[in-house]
């Protein structure tokens, strides 16, 4: 395996060395990400999941010009279709499994959109898999004869080995990390898990020219520099945005209920449980949180001595 020096580390391992700043204002700083020949407001973009990204939140986000998936569950991979023609989205970004009613979930957004749709997502909790890669030849197959085909994201792995698969497969983005987040259980039920961090740095050593999203591990706004200085393009969060006031997920007693994709509460049985619920405290709304997010990039790309997101590939970085 892969090292640095022989230690696998989180975000928290680690510390950036500042350099010296021309910026008159942090204002100037340009924190856009050009993500697959589109650009966005951030690198950052909230977790596809449930009690984190809802179809209002979805529009909010695409007629703002920030990037969003959304989510597969409960049916609304179907629903967001119907939601994107009636609102005329300017972007359509969605999320599918694996299994044949994934499939079928494709070609009923393909028949509602007319194959108009701008990205899509194989989102699975271990993406190092067969099923993975049939499912992205599925949707090439889709779209063949058809211009521009959506962009593909697939996800999720940890490894060197698991990026590489993925884009043998034809992806035109990896989601990256297993076993991070801070409502994911999978470290501690299955005993397979590598921080975010080491898995961002070992996949960007394969020097493959295909975007890596770090998915979860974020504590900290300042963990999205880091993050960009190990080799990532865009991180996702979850937790900052299921607290947000207007995220889909319930209030109960003044606290935001965020509930993992893979806990009892989200799935109603006790099969494969690999994720839990925890209690958050209302935050901001989804724009300002964003503004925030973009506040702290700005002052991050400052310590780096740029002017905009390209500072990070020039960053001393060292752990503790």
């Amino acid at each position: 395996m892969l090292t640095m020096n022989g230690y696998v580390f989180s975000y928290d391992d680690m510390y950036l060395r500042p350099s010296h700043s021309s910026l008159k204002s942090r204002d100037d700083v340009d924190v856009s990400i050009k993500l697959c020949g589109k650009r966005y407001n951030l690198p950052v973009v909230s977790a596809n999941m449930l009690d984190v990204i809802s179809f209002e939140n979805a529009k909010l986000l695409s007629n703002a010009g920030y990037f969003y998936i959304m989510h597969r569950f409960e049916g609304a991979t179907r629903k967001f279709a119907d939601f994107s023609k009636r609102n005329n989205l300017p972007m359509v970004s969605i999320s599918v499994g694996v299994n044949q009613e994934s499939k079928d979930d494709l070609d009923y957004v393909n028949s509602v959109l007319d194959y108009k749709v701008d990205w899509i997502c194989v989102d699975t909790a271990h993406g190092d898999h067969d099923n993975v890669g049939e499912m992205i030849k599925y949707i090439q197959e889709s779209y063949e004869g058809y211009f521009p085909r959506p962009k593909i994201i697939a996800g999720n792995v940890a490894t060197a080995e698991g990026y590489k698969f993925l884009v043998g497969c034809g992806a035109d983005a990896v989601k990256v990390s297993i076993g991070a987040g801070s409502i994911c259980t999978t470290r501690y039920q299955t005993g397979f898990h590598l921080p975010t961090a080491y898995s961002v740095w070992e996949c960007a050593q394969c020097g493959l020219d295909v975007p890596i999203i770090a998915d979860g591990g974020l504590k900290y706004y300042g963990d999205i520099a880091k993050a960009l200085v190990l080799g990532a393009d865009m991180v996702m969060s979850g937790g900052w945005f299921a607290s947000c006031l207007d995220s889909p997920a319930k209030i109960v007693g003044s606290r935001k209920i965020y509930r993992g994709s893979t806990s009892y509460e989200a799935k109603g049985q006790r099969k494969h449980i690999e994720g839990r619920t925890l209690e958050l405290d209302e935050g901001i709304i989804y724009l300002e949180r964003m503004e925030e997010i973009r506040q702290a990039l700005a002052s991050s790309i400052s310590y780096a001595g740029g002017k905009d997101l390209s500072a990070f590939n020039h960053v001393e970085w060292h752990l503790l």
